[in-house]
């Protein structure tokens, strides 16, 4: 299971949204946006499954990682080459669509993915191997910039 939790200790939305003047709904929506894009710009295609699998929901207690990708899926991706090559893109799109749905009154938010093998991705045992950082401890280091981006942003417009 590959779970991260949006709220981070040390980076509060209402905070940051409150220093600046800007509505918190935006910033939450804007962040998360932006986290999905690092998510899906990391996350490694094959079959393109692991991508298209990522969710972005309220947090629960209760997730487990349960899908497997199909055994006569294809997977063309050695060196490479991405067998889905509009995958990424695909699963960014699920994300934000996600995010559009959420109650953003809520402060627990979670981007997880429901592939099985998910954590050995993020372990670095499977999956890309030419470098890309893990994709959900990426999007967490990424965090703090991406929130002050996007705050500076919303900031920028309403003037």
């Amino acid at each position: 299971m590959t779970q991260m939790r949006v709220q981070r200790k040390g980076l509060d939305f209402n905070k940051v949204a409150d220093e600046i003047g800007i509505d918190i709904k935006r910033l939450k929506e804007g962040t998360m946006v932006q986290m999905a894009g690092v998510i899906a710009a990391n996350s490694p295609v094959d079959s393109g499954y692991y991508v298209k699998n990522h969710e972005v929901a309220l947090r629960s207690g209760s997730f487990k990682s349960n899908a497997i990708r199909p055994p006569d899926a294809e997977r063309n991706s050695r060196g490479g080459n991405v067998s889905a090559a509009s995958a990424r893109q695909e699963g960014f799109n699920l994300m934000v669509e996600e995010i559009k749905q959420l109650d953003l009154a809520s402060e627990n938010f979670v981007f997880r993915n429901r592939m099985a093998y998910a954590g050995l991705i993020e372990a670095g045992e499977t999956g890309d191997k030419t470098g890309s950082p893990p994709v959900y401890a990426s999007a967490a280091r990424e965090a703090p910039r991406i929130i002050q981006e996007v705050a500076q942003k919303i900031a920028s417009r309403n003037r």
